[in-house]
């Protein structure tokens, strides 16, 4: 079992050794972290690719985007955007408050409580695309994408599994100048180009669905993915609570 170094850390009180500073989780092994953060990458990509291609160029996870559009209309005086674009960045946020609170009040099993959340809002999702205007979509997927930007792990010392794409690229050219100094490991860097290229493979999976088949399938396909997430992060969970250490 890998802990964090907030969580090894350690205290004597004659002669008897305590663990504190248990702030962090401890983390499950490195490659269940890593496929678990692939996932969620890829489905970001893939929500992202619907949003921009269906949804009227708006990004449902990379909320730069967003904001240098919202940029451009209060330029241009076109507050029509601000309509449905500044609504899916203020959800955004309160995706990623909601899903902290889970994660701070429910540290043990919060990955399965934010996938079956975000499940939950999937579903409205699709339920709105049959029965209302699909742009009415945006708002559940907006809170979903920000809870799911919670769930982020540590994998080699990168920080992955979030939709932060131009953070991403800029943490590989900063591991990458580590490594050349023997200041980190080359895995670091590779951990988040593996990210960033499951990103664009998800968004091209998602424009190649979307396309060729129809939005109602497109969120099939990633509430599904979500749902098959659910067991697999359940069975970390407890993986953990069997071997604490």
């Amino acid at each position: 079992m890998t802990l964090t170094p907030d969580s090894d850390s350690t205290s004597s009180h004659q002669g008897t050794t305590k663990p504190i500073g248990h702030t962090v989780e401890r983390l499950e092994p490195g490659l269940s972290r890593l496929l678990l953060s692939s996932a969620l990458v890829l489905i970001a990509g893939f929500i992202d690719a619907i949003g921009y291609l269906g949804l009227g160029k708006v990004y449902l996870s990379f909320m730069s985007g967003n904001s240098t559009k919202l940029g451009i209309a209060l330029f241009k005086g076109d507050y029509s955007v601000w309509t449905t674009t500044g609504v899916v960045v203020l959800l955004f946020i309160v995706g990623a408050f909601i899903g902290t609170l889970i994660t701070e009040l429910s540290r043990q099993y919060h990955l399965t409580l934010i996938l079956s959340a975000e499940s939950i809002l999937f579903v409205i999702a699709i339920t709105w695309v049959i029965f209302l205007h699909t742009d009415s979509i945006l708002f559940p997927l907006a809170v979903a994408m920000g809870m799911q930007n919670t769930m982020h792990q540590m994998v080699a010392h990168a920080d992955v599994g979030k939709g932060f794409v131009s953070g991403t690229l800029f943490g590989i050219g900063q591991a990458i100048a580590k490594a050349v100094r023997g200041k980190a490991p080359a895995s670091e860097w590779a951990v988040l180009a593996l990210s960033w290229i499951t990103f664009v493979i998800g968004a091209a999976l998602g424009a190649l669905l979307f396309t060729q088949a129809s939005l109602f399938i497109s969120l099939i396909v990633a509430l599904s993915a979500l749902v098959l997430l659910i067991p697999y992060a359940l069975y970390m969970q407890r993986q953990r609570t069997v071997d604490p250490g």
